[in-house]
């Protein structure tokens, strides 16, 4: 039988639920653990780390437009696409079972990736790892809570687990500028082949299987529902391109159909959802009793507007310090580590403050330190150098760590065992779907503004200009071919004009989680702190 889940609100809801813990993990979940957490760290270093790798891609590989965008964002589609299916297919086949067979499949695509002689065989290889990365997130998540029932123990190990998941992505410009500056590009992709055969060797010594039954009341084991697992592909692939679509192009045809087309998957996946949880033969592929919580819920549409406003400045901090600062590639994801520091801080720390303190209130202060990066964010300017986008996004990177640590513990903390991987995989998927978001719309207004604040440049051509208004980018091509006084000029203007559309959406974002920090200070502030 399915049971409805509830975020506890009190202490005695969790002195109610006391007899479900278990005694405390020991050396060997400990151990486990690091696995696990190295697997997260190359998923997400790869969602970035291909980024500074692609100029010298395209230039081997001699990959169009059109190839390049693919090459990024093929990992990212699959992954996001395929995380609830995987996530709710682990329940039932076997967490341990779906990791390594993710672990596998990521590695011998890296190898791949990594020896492609056609931009094709490279988006195949980056396609087949998103779908392994796929199988393996949602799958960690699920092991970790079977490994760690204890609560603070589980929030501890969340929180390294999130370190290393979460701060993955801002090493990933560090790792490729390293890698770069010695080796050819296939290395950005080898570097995760040894840690995936790590993880499929020592997992069945160090991480213990867990396969959850579904049953009727008759007893009887209900089957898994293939055609929801098509369906929820249909949903979420179409949103998430036509997201990617409207970033790159604006709104067009192709954008508004992708969309629509997922919005309307998504109507029928939910209907049939509905439809299997009354049948005693198949199992739903999500269980929509989730929802029923309003601090699930919170917790999830919290996670991805936090990830829709902060998430993009990443790219836009990477952005300035190359084609305003003028940084090489390593030394812009030099730039980077403070924010990687004070997220791997801030995982590892929250947990414990949470021991004391009411996890809501930790979240909501968590997000209004958000706010004060932000707007230390919008004092950027091209003379002031990079250091308020270096010192606003390291405090916006430690106030980001409080939601997803604690948050993710809420959730899969609040659904039966069996149905933590598929909690997981909403918790990720919402994430996916924010940063999607975030680059479509906060892209659009830097765009947007960008383009309204930059003038025209005496001489250049009708082209010039035209590819100078298009991006930043775009504008550095232009001034790197132009001649003195003419470069110097657009190379001004356009770094004043990029100024402006940061300045614009970090304060736009600054509002937006200024609100977020009282929604979640008023709907979670009576969850107890974490017990023993």
């Amino acid at each position: 039988m399915t049971t409805t889940p509830n975020l506890p609100t009190t202490t005695s809801d969790y002195a109610e639920s006391a007899t479900d813990q278990i005694a405390q993990a020991g050396p060997r979940e400990w151990l486990g653990l690091a696995v696990l957490a190295l697997g997260a760290l190359i998923t997400s270093i790869d969602v970035s780390v291909a980024i500074l790798a692609l100029p010298r891609i395209s230039e081997t590989l001699d990959a169009n437009s059109s190839e390049q965008l693919w090459i990024l964002d093929s990992y990212g589609f699959l992954m996001a696409s395929l995380m609830v299916t995987f996530g709710s297919i682990a329940d039932r086949i076997g967490r341990r079972k779906m990791a390594m067979m993710g672990a596998g499949l990521f590695g011998l695509a890296s190898i791949a990736a990594a020896f492609s002689a056609t931009p094709l065989m490279l988006i195949g290889a980056r396609s087949i790892m998103g779908v392994g990365a796929a199988a393996l997130s949602p799958a960690l998540f699920g092991l970790l809570t079977t490994m760690f029932r204890n609560e603070r123990q589980r929030s501890t190990a969340l929180g390294v687990f999130m370190t290393c998941f979460m701060g993955g992505m801002l090493l990933g410009p560090v790792v490729g500028g390293v890698l770069l500056s010695r080796f050819g590009w296939g290395s950005v992709f080898l570097v995760g082949v040894p840690v995936m055969l790590l993880l499929v060797l020592l997992c069945p010594i160090l991480v213990p299987e867990y396969r959850g039954v579904a049953t009727n009341e008759a007893g009887q084991v209900r089957t898994t529902d293939w055609l929801s697992a098509l369906l929820s592909l249909l949903a979420i692939l179409p949103v998430v391109y036509g997201l990617k679509e409207f970033a790159r192009s604006g709104m067009d045809w192709t954008s508004v159909l992708s969309i629509l087309a997922g919005l309307a998957f998504s109507v029928v996946f939910v209907r049939r959802q509905r439809l299997l949880s009354a049948d005693a033969r198949r199992e739903p592929l999500l269980d929509l009793t989730m929802f029923r919580s309003r601090g699930f819920l919170v917790v999830l549409l919290s996670l991805m507007l936090m990830t829709m406003m902060t998430g993009p400045m990443m790219m836009l901090n990477t952005q300035y310090f190359q084609l305003v600062s003028g940084e090489s590639p390593l030394a812009s994801g030099l730039l980077t580590l403070p924010a990687a520091a004070t997220s791997a801080g801030g995982f590892i720390v929250m947990p414990l403050i949470a021991r004391r303190i009411r996890p809501g209130l930790v979240i909501s202060g968590g997000i209004s330190l958000i706010v004060i990066g932000l707007m230390v964010m919008a004092l950027i300017s091209p003379t002031t150098g990079p250091w308020p986008l270096v010192v606003g996004f390291a405090l916006v990177s430690f106030g980001s760590t409080p939601l997803p640590t604690l948050g993710t513990n809420l959730i899969v903390g609040s659904v039966p065992l069996d149905k933590a991987s598929s909690a997981a995989s909403t918790s990720e998927t919402s994430g996916q779907l924010g940063y999607s978001l975030g680059i479509a719309v906060l892209g659009s207004i830097v765009t947007a503004v960008y383009r309204m604040q930059l003038p025209h440049v005496a001489g250049l051509s009708a082209a010039e200009q035209t590819a100078a208004q298009e991006s930043i980018a775009g504008a550095g091509m232009v001034w790197s071919e132009s001649s003195e006084p003419v470069a110097t000029t657009l190379r001004d203007a356009t770094a004043l004009a990029f100024c402006s559309g940061v300045q614009s959406v970090a304060i736009l974002s600054a509002v937006v989680m200024a609100a977020l920090a009282v929604v979640t200070f008023l709907t979670l502030r009576r969850i107890p702190a974490f017990q023993q």
